[in-house]
Order: structure tokens, then sequence, then C-alpha cells
């Protein structure tokens, strides 16, 4: 599973590749099309991780949410030829811009959100350890009062 410092690569590989620039979004596999839809011709304005979920604003306050779960994989790969290679396997959300394209496969959560779902989701987790603007003080405090090992608890996002 893709832990915490997964996301925060995966967020500013994204940026990199895409950040500024429209993105071709498509869903080769057919689960996502609608939403594809929505966000193809848009701009990418920035990609955020908070703790294992990843969001991707869109110009027009669209907000992509996307859990990897156990098995999901994001590759942000250079094109390497005037057009990325076919996609291979299930491909819920392909992503093409300029110089770089990205296969969302097996994610647990891969939907479109609205700002205050983000912050329904965000709010529900605990401080996010590689966030230099976290509340370090107000994980401390609920550790300290629990019980439980230390691993179960990191393991918890809810602290």
């Amino acid at each position: 599973m893709p832990e915490g410092h997964t996301i925060h690569a995966l967020a500013a590989r994204l940026d990199r590749a895409f950040a500024g620039g429209e993105v071709e979004a498509t869903s080769p596999q057919g689960r996502f099309a609608v939403e594809a839809a929505q966000l193809d011709g848009r701009r990418l304005c920035e990609s955020t991780a908070v703790g294992k979920h990843l969001f991707v604003a869109f110009e027009a306050d669209l907000l992509l949410h996307v859990h990897l779960g156990l098995i999901g994989q994001f590759p942000v790969k250079p094109t390497e030829q005037d057009a990325p290679p076919a996609p291979v396997g299930a491909v819920r959300l392909r992503m093409v811009g300029e110089s770089h394209y990205a296969d969302l496969r097996g994610p647990m959560i891969c939907a479109l959100v609205t700002p205050e779902r983000m912050g329904e989701v965000t709010s529900a987790l605990g401080p996010d350890p590689l966030d230099p603007g976290a509340e370090a003080d107000r994980a401390w405090q609920r550790i300290r009062r629990s019980r439980k090992p230390i691993a179960e608890l990191i393991m918890n996002q809810s602290f």
C-alpha cells in the first residue's frame, strides 16, 4: 500500500509534469468517462497530498480525489514519441499533457469532489507528519492518551 510519503512524491510529480497546463483526460476503462470528460481540456492548477489522499485541483473548481488503496498505481511518465503509448490494462483515468502522461489504475477512490467534501475528508484525518504546518502537538496529545502501541496509532490516519 502506498504510504503518505509516496503520495506526497506523487503530488510533486504531477505538479512538475502538468501544473499550469491543459490536460487531456480520458477513461480508457470507461468507469470514469463522465468525470474525465469534465476534466478534459482543463488546466491543472495543483496537486495536494493529505496523508494517503491525493487531491488534484483543476480550473473551474474541479477537484479530483484519489486514494490508491492496496493496489492502486498512478505513474507519471514522459511522452517518448509524439504521443503516449496505448493504455495497457484497466486504466481508470489517463491524463496527457505537453510532455508527460499519467495512467491511474486500481484506485480505491477516484472521484470528482467539491471543496466541501475535501474538507470533510481532511478534517477526519490527524495531522500529516509530512506537512510542515501540521499541528504536531494535537497528534502528540492524542497519542499520549492512548494505551495502544505506537505502531498501531501511526497506521490509524485519524491520529
